[in-house]
């Protein structure tokens, strides 16, 4: 029972294609209509595909955060708080 748990599950050549695409919603609705599965079938069908399928990622579970563009801005952050502190408290020290 264990090995069956562990096989990626066949799936028509659209849902493989929709999921390397990382379109997740996409290919539950074309596995729905291409195997006549309710949603929840099909929802688990393509999580375990994509649970058992190594370096497919999804594009709702990738960051869309352009963290060369954070760092900088953080950076700038940081370097705006020093100088005023010191503008403002250098008579404190």
């Amino acid at each position: 029972m264990t090995s069956q748990l562990l096989q990626r599950p066949d799936l028509p050549p659209k849902v493989i294609d929709a999921l390397e695409r990382g379109e997740r919603e996409e290919a539950i609705v074309t596995l729905q209509q291409e195997r006549d599965l309710n949603r929840v079938d099909a929802r688990e069908l393509v999580a375990s595909y994509i649970l058992l399928t190594p370096g497919l990622r999804m594009k709702d579970t990738l960051s869309e955060t352009k963290w060369g563009l954070m760092r900088w801005l953080i950076l700038f952050q940081a370097i705006v708080v020093a100088i005023g502190y010191f503008m403002f408290f250098h008579d404190k020290w």
